[in-house]
């Protein structure tokens, strides 16, 4: 039989629990055990509605952006998406710097991630920022690939996650990331030396 406290106090009075008869002791243990698992259940709900949130957030971010609507053709086009790729480290080092050109995304773990259009900024741990290219889709393939429109001259010259934070950015902390509304996306370029494709 489970161990009891000395006294229990029940509708405001208090029984030493050695004057308690048989039944009324095992209606305390009773109580005790489902009020262990209130205790248990109450854990398990704060854990799985933080899990939620920040599955929300997840969502959040892997949608696409508001539709904007051109004034003159009244044509709706998506804007553009940036993001954050982790590029494996030893994949890094044997590859780039490389002149732009096609980079396949399942060589970087990045098939089925992104959609064509979309601008992927690289990231090498322990060095940083090394470039940037746009996805796009191979017609004779029906595959995608990044075409990578600037690469740093060396991974020493990339740009360091010390360095991010006047743009309103930090390191990625997943494989693949999606830049956040307000980061100064074209600051971030220009500060590795790339030149943007257009003004957004």
């Amino acid at each position: 039989m489970p161990k009891l406290p000395k006294s229990v106090v029940i509708e405001g009075r208090r029984f030493p629990t050695w004057a308690l008869g048989t039944n009324a002791r095992k209606q305390l243990i009773n109580l005790n055990q489902v009020e262990a698992h209130i205790e248990e259940l109450k854990v398990r709900l704060a854990y799985q509605s933080s899990v939620r949130q920040l599955c929300q957030a997840q969502l959040r971010e892997a949608l696409p952006q508001p539709v904007a609507r051109c004034p003159k053709q009244g044509k709706s086009t998506l804007r553009i998406r940036y993001f954050w790729h982790i590029v494996p480290k030893a994949f890094a080092e044997a590859t780039l710097p490389s002149d732009p050109s096609k980079l396949d995304l399942h060589t970087i773990n990045a098939s089925n991630l992104y959609r064509a259009g979309d601008r992927v900024l690289l990231y090498v741990k322990g060095y940083g920022a090394v470039g940037w290219g746009e996805v796009q889709d191979d017609a004779s393939t029906v595959q995608q690939y990044l075409s990578l429109r600037r690469c740093v001259p060396s991974l020493s010259a990339a740009l360091p996650a010390s360095a991010l934070k006047p743009y309103a950015l930090r390191h990625p902390t997943r494989a693949s990331q999606r830049l956040p509304v307000g980061a100064n996306v074209d600051g971030v370029l220009k500060a590795l030396a790339f030149i943007p494709l257009e003004s957004e």
